[in-house]
């Protein structure tokens, strides 16, 4: 039967690959703020040796001013010195990343449950509406997912054969998860701490390299309290706008029953099964009408719920609970974006994209309640959880393989059922992502851009003001990326900048990003990019529109 298992693996890890680099460039369509961000600040750096601010070799790229931590974006600039600077080739490295975390997964869930474990989680893994999707967007969260994915993986390898060189390299994949994704810094400390107490007998007879492991993780921790100490302005302005406990304003239980209520986001059937993440006016990662897990996970997970009772696994569900608990906890202490700006009637619940709703207006920034935090769980910042609720599901498979053992026609036919189901819903959820997500999501990734930018240059010489509308979030990065504008040349200056989080960038070269009607009166001649919402003074020379044929921009020429 084991090798029935192992054919199941070696096939959901092959499909999985593929499905994370299959059609990057076009699912999604378009091509967000942020994946412009990271990739340009890797072209940069690859340049010149600085991201496109002039910060030399950050540990934090600053991005939008927001800070990030900076591996992911380093990782990005192999694939883009082999390949260019193109929206496909920049998700590879999302993909890649992806993969290894499917991977890890697969091997710590082996480690843990063995082959019919294994065999679970690559399927729910390869076919997971909420690991699938991070895999091919080009964000930090999934260099988080997989970084603790892989020092988990090392440490349950240690256990196994007691190798030093294993537990050496989980110390080094957790300390290098801190530059990671934000959420690594309170998880992190928590996950190694669990460790700890769970395996001090184990990590007691080893206690030299159990220091010394610990100690790679405070050695790679030391430069980023040394950045910290520096900029610390910097650092926390992201963190002031977003921490629960850190906002202005508000007393201390009101803010404890925001943080619970987020919490609670978090584990509620509407997030895993039903909805998911519901997505903002700036963001929609996740395919409406479907949860973060598949739908056959709810039965697998109370099986592993109920292996707390007693019996051989109860160690395990142990252990996966409290990962689960600490990879919310981080989650919880921050302010979602869907609760940011509110929308009276969303169409099916989703926020409309910001650039296609004409009054602005009507968006209402409401005090941050226990309601709004129940209703508005980010799939981002929950990232970490993905792989304890994949391990929860293998482990209520094999507790189910336990109790039934004694029937083994009864064990390989509920196994094959089980694998079913996650297989049909599985591939179900794939077909919708590949064909009816890319056409939904166009909007929110600001879809068009590549062909505005392939217009601007075609239709005006080469010294022409182009005008392009502040509606499109942080326009200035697509021209830096579609152009792959020389960053020397952008870090010379001059640039203006507004000051302060997500301060926008107004104008560098001969671009300008203001209302286009406001400056058309005011220029002589030029090309003015505007919004599919926004009147034109004149019919546009070129129009470029969105999938469903609704105008995306439209491009005036004076």
């Amino acid at each position: 039967m084991d090798r029935v298992y192992a054919l199941v693996v070696v096939i959901a890890l092959i499909a999985g690959v593929g499905l994370r680099v299959a059609r990057l460039g076009s699912v999604p369509l378009g091509f967000d703020q942020d994946e412009a961000c990271s990739a340009y600040d890797a072209y940069s750096i690859l340049k010149t040796g600085r991201d496109h601010h002039g910060n030399f070799l950050p540990l934090a790229l600053q991005a939008f001013n927001d800070y990030r931590m900076a591996l992911f974006g380093y990782s990005l600039i192999p694939v883009i010195g082999l390949f260019g600077l193109k929206p496909a080739v920049v998700r590879l490295g999302a993909a890649i990343w992806g993969s290894v975390d499917l991977a890890a997964v697969t091997l710590l869930t082996g480690l843990m449950l063995g082959w019919p474990g294994a065999a679970v989680a690559s399927v729910l893994y390869a076919l997971s509406p909420w690991q699938l999707p991070l895999s091919r967007f080009c964000h930090e969260a999934i260099t988080a997912s997989a970084t603790v994915s892989v020092a988990m993986a090392c440490f349950f390898i240690w256990l196994r054969q007691r190798g030093d060189r294993w537990l050496l390299l989980s110390g080094a994949f957790f300390g290098l998860s801190l530059y990671a994704y934000s959420i690594t810094k309170v998880f992190t400390p928590l996950m190694i701490g669990w460790l700890g107490l769970f395996y001090w007998r184990e990590l007691k007879e080893v206690r030299s390299k159990a220091a010394a492991a610990l100690g790679i993780v405070a050695l790679l921790a030391v430069p980023q309290g040394i950045l910290f100490l520096r900029r610390t302005a910097e650092m926390q302005a992201r963190v002031n706008d977003i921490f629960i406990f850190g906002q202005a304003g508000g007393p201390f239980l009101t803010r404890l029953e925001n943080f619970g209520a987020g919490f609670i986001s978090y584990f509620t059937a509407s997030y895993l099964f039903f909805t998911g993440d519901r997505g903002d006016h700036w963001a929609l990662l996740h395919p409406p009408g479907v949860g973060q897990l598949l739908p056959v996970q709810a039965v697998l997970i109370a099986l592993a719920l109920a292996a707390l009772a007693g019996g051989r696994r109860r160690k395990s569900a142990l252990l996966l609970l409290a990962w689960l608990i600490f990879a919310t906890v981080p989650a919880a202490l921050t302010v979602p974006p869907g609760a940011l700006l509110l929308q009276a009637n969303a169409p099916h619940g989703v926020p409309t994209a910001f650039i296609l709703i004409s009054h602005r207006e009507s968006l209402q920034r409401a005090p941050f309640t226990p309601s709004l935090a129940l209703a508005h769980p980010n799939l981002r910042r929950d990232v970490l959880a993905i792989a304890p609720w994949t391990l929860l599901s293998a482990l209520g498979f094999v507790a189910l393989l336990d109790w039934v053992r004694r029937w083994p026609a009864a064990a390989m036919g509920l196994a094959g059922l089980l694998l079913a189901g996650a297989t049909f819903q599985g591939v179900r959820f794939v077909r919708s992502y590949f064909r009816d997500y890319p056409i939904v999501a166009a909007p929110y990734f600001q879809y068009g851009m590549a062909e505005v930018m392939e217009a601007v240059q075609r239709l005006g010489g080469a010294h022409e003001p182009v005008v392009i509308t502040d509606l499109i979030n942080q326009p200035y990065i697509y021209v830096l990326f579609y152009e792959s504008y020389p960053p020397a040349l952008f870090q010379q200056g001059p640039v203006v900048q507004m000051q302060g989080l997500w301060g926008p960038v107004l104008q560098f070269d001969r671009y300008l990003f203001v209302s286009p009607q406001r400056a058309y009166p005011q220029l002589a001649k030029g090309i003015f990019v505007f919004a599919g919402d926004e009147s034109t003074p004149v019919p546009p020379a070129l129009s470029v529109h969105y999938p469903d044929g609704t105008i995306a921009y439209n491009i005036v020429v004076k």
